[in-house]
């Protein structure tokens, strides 16, 4: 089947990158595009043509759903084009087409085995936040803070996949008033197990963001 995606987010995932975007022929779904291997893994970069987040790119795929991540898509015949691209000023369209923009129903870092197993909305949300902070925790990991309506405290600690910010946080702290973010869940809840309980936990990360 043929496929037009504006892509949104082309963050980096283990031993290579995961782009996704809105389905643009029905732009209230998310497309998510996985290496054909099974295990919804890592793409390369020329397996995109190299496109980047805001491109619009062009390819003949399967629908391949695994676990809770319904709307992952795997290219067919190396047939993926870059057609064109938007700009910043797009988003605004692209959060008002977008149908979810929730953070799977409570306000921590993660989901327990419970929370996941009855997750029914998309794997994705397109999220507008405020009070955004960009950083590295005491262990060297990436994260990023923030305020959202739908919370009544601000949000802190979660995973944050955006290659784009990996060497401006070595220099210190990124923050912004308000911005759009791209934000995910696992597509099985046994991937993230805590070091420290032992507990299964589906962890929340964010992919890309958009300064507004």
């Amino acid at each position: 089947m043929r496929k037009r995606v504006l892509l949104l987010a082309v963050s980096c995932k283990t031993g290579g990158l995961c782009p996704g975007g809105l389905d643009l022929d029905e732009p209230s779904k998310w497309i998510r595009i996985v290496k054909d291997d099974g295990h919804a893994g890592a793409i390369q970069g020329h397996e995109i043509d190299f496109a980047k987040a805001l491109d619009i790119i062009e390819f003949d795929g399967r629908h391949m759903p695994q676990g809770k991540q319904q709307e992952n898509w795997v290219i067919d015949n190396n047939s993926c084009r870059k057609i064109g691209s938007k700009t910043q000023e797009d988003l605004n369209w692209a959060y008002e087409q977008y149908s979810y923009k929730g953070f799977w129903g409570n306000y921590k870092t993660f989901l327990n085995e419970q929370e996941f197993a009855t997750v029914n909305v998309p794997t994705e949300s397109f999220m507008k936040v405020s009070n955004v902070r960009i950083y590295k925790n005491e262990r060297d990991k990436a994260k990023i803070d923030f305020s959202w309506s739908g919370a009544r405290f601000p949000i802190k600690g979660v995973s944050m996949t955006d290659q784009d910010f990996y060497d401006r946080i070595r220099q210190g702290d990124v923050t912004y008033n308000n911005a759009y973010i791209l934000t995910s869940i696992p597509k099985e809840i046994d991937e993230w197990i805590n070091p420290n309980t032992g507990e299964k936990q589906a962890y929340k990360f964010v992919s890309k963001i958009y300064e507004i």
